[in-house]
């Protein structure tokens, strides 16, 4: 029997020392107890979201170097691993040298060569191109690769074939997207497998965390075991990567995947470790039992890891008394500590007893450091300051409207007050938009719009109240965030207008427009207002977006209502709303579809449909 190792890796973007330095130290612990082969993840070594990294020679070379160390490192025991791989002689169809993703197998020292191909790696087979995924960019594919040389894909492949224990052992080859080839015009796992006798299969994957992904992956990696009646080694990092805007967590699940469907859990979710084949039968996968457990693991650890990759250890939070900072102030309380999270309430004529008292408790629950600053003489004194404003060379005055107070007591809060706090301090402080609020851009740019992350970015409202229902009841099992915070009407609390103890909230109704929202973001087939009315006029609307029977023709009674309701939205969405999530800060993605690099945005007109407003 031969002795397997897979290694669920943590990797860092762009870093190959720092991954170098994790797979040297699972490989010697590897070969210390006897194991054969050690497999480690998909882009393991350089890093997966690197950006234009890519584009750098020198960056390129430093991971060739790297090659070379674990190569060496080969003598006894046979590494595969992924990583780029470089033909400098040929170029890619941007003109810079031809990059593939790429798997590498060293064994005796030397890497085994892929005679089909004449290079010393395997190249992917299958690029991802939606997404967050920009693999054509930087990456030559085998695809490309045959139809250069005027041939078939499967001529271009063979198995890594390796002598261990006196016997011959035939190693297919895959890496992420080759396995996940629903969509594509031919399935390369399936196609290799019939051309090449294979004794098992590996999947070395650089695949994203996203809510729900795990089950889907384990149907698919299921049907594609039985279809070749290989085993399926699947083996996926671990961390944290980014594309600028948008965080990514890799949350493992390794697994070997039966010839019979059956799957044996090979890591642990959101753990870096080696796993040894013949144990296990005994390893729980221990992956979180529903959505909002998943969330919440997910959330902490993505949330850690950036902090920690980012050499931030202290935190301020601007808490309002509301559901959205009340929870980022819990969730970087569990990740930092309460001593180095920071608790803000800066209250005005505008706020209520009622939440400036819920900002205190939740405090005290968690133990926090808490202050209170006043805005109000500032944005009184503001308020003067900008009406007494005179140009030279026009009589144009400074009108200070309701609306406008309202921003500069927003802006007041997050770029005086916290920013000086927080640089005070050695810290930076939160953004506490939930997706609702960037969906439309309801929100302040450089005040509630502002921070060094937004992690509720990819939670919907009521996401945000389950999550702080799930903190209270599950984790912490007491109250933490105030029951009166989860009760009282969401409201910013800028004006007489917004007086919660009147009931007078937010203009956004969460129970419709959550799920309105993400009928434009998230659906596969995103929606848009012709579809909506469509819908509404044929009595659909709410099996359309997925909100509760008949709340749609409750809220909006008539075509005109509900028309007027989805214009206002729909423009602030592609309008001013595209305008401020460009300038927000990252957000952390855990959805199907999250703002930034996954979520492409056009600045411009929200331009309807002329069939739409035929229906209209």
């Amino acid at each position: 029997m031969l002795n397997i190792a897979i290694t669920q890796l943590q990797t860092t973007s762009a870093n190959p020392k720092i991954n170098f330095e994790r797979m040297k130290h699972f490989i010697c612990k590897a070969i210390n107890v006897k194991q054969d082969i050690i497999i480690f993840p998909e882009m393991c070594l350089p890093g997966y979201f690197n950006g234009d990294i890519w584009e750098q020679t020198s960056f390129l070379k430093e991971c060739e170097f790297y090659h070379e160390q674990l190569r060496e490192l080969s003598k006894n025991i046979s590494i595969i691993f992924g990583s780029v791989g470089c033909d400098w002689e040929k170029k890619n169809e941007d003109g810079r040298v031809r990059k593939y993703n790429a798997a590498y197998c060293a064994l005796n020292g030397k890497f085994i060569k892929n005679s089909k191909t004449n290079l010393n790696f395997w190249p992917k087979t299958l690029l991802a191109n939606y997404r967050e995924f920009d693999d054509s960019r930087h990456f030559y594919d085998l695809r490309k690769l045959a139809f250069e040389k005027n041939c078939s894909v499967q001529e271009l492949y063979e198995p890594i074939t390796v002598k261990l224990k006196n016997k011959k052992i035939s190693i297919g080859l895959s890496i992420c997207e080759d396995a996940w080839s629903e969509n594509y015009s031919f399935s390369p796992v399936e196609i290799f497998s019939q051309y090449h006798k294979h004794d098992f299969f590996l999947n070395l994957s650089s695949s994203p965390f996203t809510l729900g992904k795990n089950k889907r992956r384990e149907i698919l990696f299921s049907q594609l075991a039985q279809k070749i009646q290989l085993p399926i080694f699947y083996v996926n990092c671990v961390g944290v990567q980014n594309i600028g805007k948008t965080i990514y967590g890799f949350d493992g699940g390794s697994a070997i995947y039966n010839a019979d469907g059956t799957i044996q859990p090979a890591a642990r979710a959101f753990e870096e470790g080696l796993y040894f084949t013949s144990a296990l039968p005994t390893l729980s996968a221990e992956f979180p039992k529903n959505e909002l457990d998943n969330t919440h693991v997910a959330l902490e650890y993505i949330t850690k890891q950036i902090c920690h990759q980012w050499g931030i250890n202290k935190v301020v939070v601007g808490v309002s008394g509301g559901i959205d900072s009340a929870l980022s102030a819990t969730l970087m309380t569990r990740i930092l500590g309460k001593e180095n999270v920071f608790l803000i309430n800066m209250p005005s004529q505008f706020n209520s007893q009622l939440t400036i008292s819920a900002a205190q408790q939740l405090a005290v629950n968690l133990d926090c450091a808490f202050a209170s600053v006043s805005i109000e003489d500032s944005i009184k004194y503001s308020k003067k300051q900008f009406a007494a404003i005179e140009f030279q060379n026009s009589k144009q005055k400074v009108q200070i409207t309701g609306f406008t107070f309202e921003n500069i007591q927003a802006r007041d809060r997050g770029a005086r007050i916290l920013a000086a706090i927080s640089a005070a301090l050695g810290a930076v402080f939160t953004c506490n938009a939930n997706k609702t609020e960037l969906t439309v851009g309801y929100g302040t740019l450089y005040g509630d719009i502002a921070g060094f992350l937004c992690p509720l970015a990819d939670l919907w409202k009521h996401d945000v109240y389950a999550m702080a229902q799930f903190y209270n009841e599950v984790v912490f099992q007491k109250e933490i965030i105030p029951q009166t915070t989860i009760n009282v009407v969401p409201s910013a609390e800028l004006s007489a207008d917004q007086n919660v103890l009147e009931g007078k909230g937010d203009p956004l109704i969460y129970s419709y427009h959550d799920f309105l929202f993400r009928s434009w973001v998230e659906h596969w087939e995103r929606k848009t207002p012709e579809d909506g009315l469509q819908a509404y006029l044929e009595n659909k609307i709410d099996n359309l977006i997925g909100c509760k029977q008949g709340l749609t023709k409750q809220l909006f009674p008539t075509k005109e209502l509900f028309c007027a309701d989805l214009e206002r939205w729909w423009n602030l969405y592609q309008g001013l709303g595209a305008v401020k999530r460009m300038q927000a800060p990252p957000v952390i993605a855990l959805t199907r579809r999250a703002f930034g690099f996954d979520h492409r945005e056009h600045l411009g007109l929200a331009l309807f449909t002329k069939k739409y407003c035929e229906l209209k």
